[in-house]
């Protein structure tokens, strides 16, 4: 007889029919004929049990092999990803707690637990509270393991399970991912969207702490929609997880089929704009009773709008941004009364989860024309940002545009002070805009504050390409006008000495804007407009960069000790170290301090050990030469970019290296703490 082997994915239908197979070729039978020809029929009844009994021993030997039927869903939650990526077949009896919206997609739970079919057809069509039978395999999903149905039978009707009380901290981590639970918050917003094809009602829930989590309703009929803002709720529905592309939990959501699992603990106050209005200087001062949970009214006038996203509304001498979900358009000029939660912005207050209304129209906002200088002064010995959130009108002398994915960065220089001004794309014609040329330009003064709430630079936020007005075109004095002139005077020589005096002059106008004079490195400006360029090329592309940001160890000390000449030398010793250790078409900067980071363009995950020791072979060295001085020492934290992360800003990488960087400074330390214990044991 002959005994099939069970294989990777041979299933076990399969392997039963291979054995019958060897059963009903003969085999067993024919071997009994041959044994058994000359002898008696005891004999011949001995043999043939023994056959039997070989055949039903090989037959459950091969039966061990066959993956077990898996029958509830906590067997099937308790799999790996590459166990539940083997197809395992599952008979699950349970409840459908509730439709995802995704193609024909639902939840199903049963009293171990709650999980979700991944179902490609719509038949028979399902609703909340059904009882079915599922016949299938499991699959790995995206985030969880999830039953993938072969066949759902839809039994009766039956009872939704016990929904319980959690807290959104209790949610991380994802444990909670398919399961049938309740949360309690304040409403902030509710809006009907369409997702994945269907309408429903995307509630933004304040559950605690300014945390917000969306519950998306898909009957929602017959609701007020405009009491829901500020209405305590208590909401049961499927726990989603929100999750990145390598299975990691980052937020959690709620799926609800209607809003019979919404319970009206408190009524919202109605109709949001019979709220007294307020100033906009007057929100978030000392005094005021306003919190991040009570919507606030104000009004306006529109300087700025993106449909769907948000807009800027100013009132006098005083601006503010908006962020809405509300997709209605908006002229400039159009005056608004807007409700809306106060929350802090970049440097002032802005409102969240806002909703407005046009209660007239005017003319647009006239901007204020200052000079770059004011857009940062001098307060009682901190820096302030007048401006921000206004509609102003500077002027500047373009060094550099920077084109981008949605919108172009143009690099200005007003006297002595560097700024940036973002023109997004829009269907008008661009115009070519030489550097040089000195410009107008009208928009949205955009100040940014550092981790201590101070404002230590600002940006221009244009709303066309109307916003830039050319006032002076670069020199005239190129290489054909030069010709020309030469030609016509005879003057050959001066025009080209003179053309050449002023090509130097704006190289080193765009040299001094992106450099650090202390190392000689990119300075944080230049190093991110830089590095937003190669970020850019390496998604399309989807190829890698590693982006190395480093920290000078117990720089203060040095500067401190041994005086701020000696920091500086330090500083600059370790931008040689830099430029030695990485190449010549990497990016290196000096972000501020005695931080610095590296872009190291095309350069896969398997380069960084390469680099690491390069760098650590030239700080051995340096420490080596410098005898008598204290050791160099740095931290530093590696990331690797690729297209995964696409979604992140440049920011955002430089915030998760930086979070590596420190971990390993701290890593250090403690190893440091622990190795001065045992020198004073010893």
């Amino acid at each position: 007889m002959k005994i099939v082997r069970r294989t990777e994915g041979n299933d076990r239908c399969r392997e039963c029919i291979l054995v019958e197979q060897a059963w009903k070729s003969g085999e067993c039978l024919k071997a009994y004929r041959e044994r058994s020809r000359d002898d008696s029929s005891p004999v011949r009844l001995s043999v043939l049990v023994a056959l039997l009994l070989t055949f039903a021993s090989a037959a459950g030997v091969l039966r061990g092999q066959v993956l077990r039927t898996l029958t509830t869903v906590r067997e099937v939650r308790a799999l790996d990803a590459s166990e539940a990526a083997k197809a395992r077949p599952v008979h699950l009896r349970g409840v459908v707690t509730a439709i995802s919206g995704w193609k024909s997609t639902f939840f199903v739970q049963d009293e171990t637990a709650g999980i979700f079919v991944d179902r490609t057809n719509s038949s028979p069509q399902l609703h909340a509270g059904q009882a079915v039978e599922i016949n299938g395999v499991t699959g790995p999903g995206s985030f969880a393991p999830v039953v993938i149905p072969e066949k759902v039978t839809v039994t009766g009707e039956g009872r939704l399970p016990a929904s319980p009380f959690f807290r959104l901290q209790e949610l991380a981590g994802g444990n909670q991912d398919s399961q049938f639970i309740a949360m309690r918050g304040i409403v902030r917003s509710a809006v009907v969207e369409t997702i994945w094809a269907h309408l429903v009602l995307a509630l933004a829930i304040d559950v605690g702490e300014g945390k917000i989590v969306t519950a998306q309703v898909h009957d929602f009929s017959g609701v007020d929609l405009n009491r829901l803002p500020d209405s305590t709720i208590l909401v049961r529905g499927v726990c989603g997880t929100v999750f990145n592309d390598k299975r990691q939990f980052l937020g959690a959501r709620m799926h609800v089929s209607s809003m019979a699992d919404v319970t009206i603990e408190r009524w919202g106050a109605g109709d949001p704009f019979k709220l007294q209005a307020r100033s906009l200087s007057s929100l978030q001062r000392f005094g005021d009773p306003t919190s991040a949970i009570i919507r606030v009214k104000v009004r306006g006038i529109v300087t700025s709008s993106r449909p769907g996203h948000g807009l800027y509304l100013q009132d006098g001498s005083e601006g503010i941004l908006v962020q809405s979900r509300q997709t209605t358009a908006v002229a400039l000029g159009s005056r608004l009364e807007v409700v809306g939660y106060p929350a802090a912005g970049r440097y002032s207050p802005q409102l969240d989860d806002a909703v407005f209304r046009v209660v007239g129209a005017g003319a647009p906002v006239a901007a204020l024309p200052e000079a770059g200088s004011a857009m940062i002064v001098d307060n009682l010995g901190w820096p302030a940002a007048p401006f921000d959130s206004v509609l102003v009108q500077l002027k500047g002398l373009l060094i550099e545009e920077v084109p981008g994915a949605d919108e172009d960065l143009l690099l200005l220089r007003d006297g002595s002070t560097l700024y940036t001004a973002r023109l997004p794309h829009s269907s008008q014609t661009h115009r070519v805009l030489t550097p040089g040329s000195l410009l107008s330009i009208t928009g949205i003064c955009m100040a940014n504050a550092d981790e201590t709430h101070v404002a230590r630079s600002f940006e221009i936020g244009l709303r066309s390409p109307d916003d830039v007005v050319v006032l002076r075109r670069a020199s005239w004095w190129t290489g054909s006008h030069a010709t020309w002139i030469a030609v016509l005077l005879g003057t050959v020589v001066l025009a080209m000495a003179g053309w050449m005096a002023v090509a130097r002059r704006h190289s080193s106008l765009r040299t001094m804007a992106v450099t650090d004079p202390l190392t000689g490195l990119y300075n944080r400006r230049g190093f991110l407009l830089l590095t937003e360029h190669q970020w850019l090329l390496a998604c399309r592309r989807k190829r890698w960069f590693l982006l190395f940001y480093i920290d000078v160890d117990k720089f203060k000390e040095i500067n401190d000790t041994l005086g701020h000449k000696e920091g500086d030398l330090v500083l600059q010793a370790v931008a040689g170290l830099l430029r030695e250790s990485f190449r010549k078409t990497d990016i290196i900067g000096r972000i501020g301090g005695d931080e610095f980071a590296v872009v190291a363009v095309d350069s896969p995950p398997h380069t960084q050990g390469m680099l690491e020791r390069r760098l650590d072979k030239a700080l051995k060295d340096h420490n080596e030469r410098a005898s008598g001085t204290p050791p160099l020492c740095l931290s530093v934290g590696v990331l690797t970019c690729a297209e995964s992360l696409r979604a992140l800003s440049i920011d955002d990488l430089m915030a998760k290296a930086d979070g590596l960087m420190y971990q390993q400074k701290q890593n250090r330390m403690t190893r440091d703490v622990t190795v001065d214990v045992e020198l004073q044991r010893t």
